[in-house]
């Protein structure tokens, strides 16, 4: 197994929304592994928005499947969660009757989203399907995590052999909410399972913990027993 651990810089911040939001849009507090995998796969299916998989449309991320990923924040981050009012086109939310009134095509809706200007992020990407340098290139060419504008840079990649461990081990990237907690107090959220790249069904939900602090919003050490880690140049990243 190798790794890479990619320091991400945020132009304002991120907005990734939380599983089957439609009208009201709050984010999550991190972004997710299916959010990280499709970030990473963006520098060599750039152009494609879908792909064929067993002749079903699907994410070109599905192509990813046997990376695992996980973020944290940097130690010295600072951020906050807000929702902001935005005004976005509603009229798909209308029914029949309405859709051809114009006073019905824009509502104001809440949108959140974590503000953390040149604030700074960590993921790591543990896999065996890809070599090295293929990894380094597609960890180089990430430009954004979320939605379109949700622009980051890439300081700096780091690679190398990731080291399977188990037991005792601290973390401050999330992990699975079945991961025993030792000491350290997280927040828990719902992320789609990484395997629902596919259009047209609904994946499963996977509940996470995340060694956070929401106010201000900062990442925070715990310690847990692990089942499967992997230690990524001094850090442990946990998968179950």
């Amino acid at each position: 197994m190798i790794y890479s651990k990619v320091f991400l810089k945020l132009h304002w911040g991120f907005s990734v929304s939380v599983p089957s939001v439609s009208k009201s849009r709050p984010s999550v507090y991190l972004p997710p592994p299916t959010t990280l995998i499709g970030a990473l796969s963006y520098g060599k299916y750039r152009g494609y928005d879908t792909v064929l998989v067993n002749r079903r449309p699907g994410s070109p991320a599905y192509n990813l499947l046997n990376v695992k990923a996980a973020a944290s924040f940097s130690k010295d981050f600072r951020g906050t969660y807000i929702e902001d009012i935005v005004r976005n086109v509603i009229l798909y939310f209308q029914r029949s009757g309405r859709k051809t009134d114009p006073k019905y095509r824009y509502g104001v809706i809440p949108s959140g989203k974590v503000y953390s200007p040149n604030g700074k992020l960590n993921v790591v990407y543990v896999t065996d399907s890809i070599d090295r340098s293929e990894l380094e290139r597609l960890s180089w060419s990430i430009t954004r995590i979320g939605c379109k504008e949700c622009l980051v840079s890439v300081e700096d990649v780091e690679l190398g052999e990731a080291k399977k461990v188990s037991g005792k081990v601290r973390t401050r990237y999330y992990f699975p909410d079945n991961v025993k907690i030792i000491d350290g107090k997280v927040e828990y959220v719902e992320f789609w399972n990484e395997k629902g790249f596919l259009w047209g069904s609904e994946s499963d939900r996977i509940r996470y913990a995340l060694p956070i602090i929401t106010y201000p919003l900062m990442s925070v050490e715990v310690e847990v027993e692990a089942k499967e880690a992997y230690e990524v140049g001094g850090e442990y990243v946990v998968f179950s």
